[in-house]
């Protein structure tokens, strides 16, 4: 009994080593199990037949014989879930057909109000010429485009972490600049896109090929230390911006190479649907821009759950076409 006790808490493989499968834990992906594994998530995902890594939890899934190693984890959550806020992002290599956003062509918004002339209006042209190459959590970038530094709009962390895709960087700007035109804000906080090359990023996983990108909330009261760090969503969250900096990004859902998922944390995810919710935002579009309140493994929505992304919105842009 105490052996077996032992191993339920280092690992929940359940079946025996010869059969090779594991039972994917909450807030894992086949990323991760690769990871886990010693294996590539290739190779996992095509001894599984599949060509996206996340996968609800409790499925059961086949081990590829690369395997030489299970790394010890307890199950707890605290142990379970890696810290890196860049996890988030290493699931998708697909949509499950829920990133598109039917929006009104008659100028008006997602709340059935009328576009303003200053937010059309606000727009940026790449030049074309970057390339993102291979996956997010296993890319690098080709020509990539610098964010250029705005000390009245934003505040870029790492400006040697700031390198994007050309389309990443458009739509981040006009996004930000169309609350600009709508809302008095504060300077907004941006974390991490991709080093200049892309490839593997100082503490994060993911952000290899200039697709992501780490933006801060905006807020009534601006912390203490923001925008040089970010902030929780605390009291203080201007629900009215940061609902508007959101649906910017959503609204790039239109264009090809617009948003693919953004991550947040579903406890705040709650809190602007609800403000959403209240000012007249159809039922149908929240269903489509939030995973809240189907729950925290449901494969739906724009947004989606993961853990400690309390205090930024993780933004993952589709790569432009060649």
């Amino acid at each position: 009994m105490r052996r077996h006790a032992l191993l339920l808490v280092l690992c929940p493989l359940i079946a025996s080593a010869d059969t090779r499968t594991y039972v994917v834990q909450r807030g894992e992906t086949l990323e991760r199990v690769a990871e886990m594994f010693n294996c590539t998530t290739d190779a996992v995902l095509s001894a599984n037949n599949r060509t996206n890594t996340l996968v609800p939890p409790g499925t059961t899934v086949k081990i590829p014989s690369c395997a030489q190693r299970i790394k010890t984890r307890t199950l707890t959550k605290s142990k379970r879930i890696d810290s890196d806020d860049a996890k988030a992002a290493q699931a998708l290599a697909t949509i499950d057909g829920t990133a598109t956003v039917i929006v009104p062509t008659n100028d008006e918004d997602h709340d059935g109000g009328t576009a303003t002339e200053s937010r059309s209006n606000v727009t940026f042209t790449p030049s074309g010429d970057s390339h993102s190459l291979g996956q997010p959590w296993n890319g690098r970038l080709e020509n990539g485009e610098h964010l250029p530094a705005d000390d009245d709009a934003y505040k870029i962390r790492r400006p040697n972490h700031a390198w994007g895709a050309e389309n990443v960087v458009t739509h981040l700007r006009a996004a930000i600049a169309s609350v600009r035109a709508l809302h008095d804000v504060h300077v907004l906080a941006i974390g991490d896109l991709s080093a200049k090359e892309g490839g593997k990023l100082s503490e994060h996983h993911s952000h290899q090929s200039g697709l992501d990108v780490d933006v801060g909330f905006y807020f009534t009261k601006v912390p203490d230390g923001y925008p040089d760090a970010f902030a929780p969503a605390s009291n203080d969250l201007d629900l009215e911006a940061t609902w508007a900096l959101l649906a910017a990004f959503v609204r790039t859902t239109e264009s090809p190479d617009g948003v693919q998922m953004i991550f947040l944390d579903y406890a705040v995810q709650k809190r602007l649907y609800d403000y959403a919710e209240s000012r007249g935002t159809p039922a149908e579009t929240l269903s489509t821009i939030f995973q809240y309140p189907r729950g925290k493994d449901t494969l739906a929505g724009i947004v989606r759950h993961w853990p400690n992304h309390t205090d930024h919105f993780h933004v993952r842009f589709n790569p432009a076409a060649d």
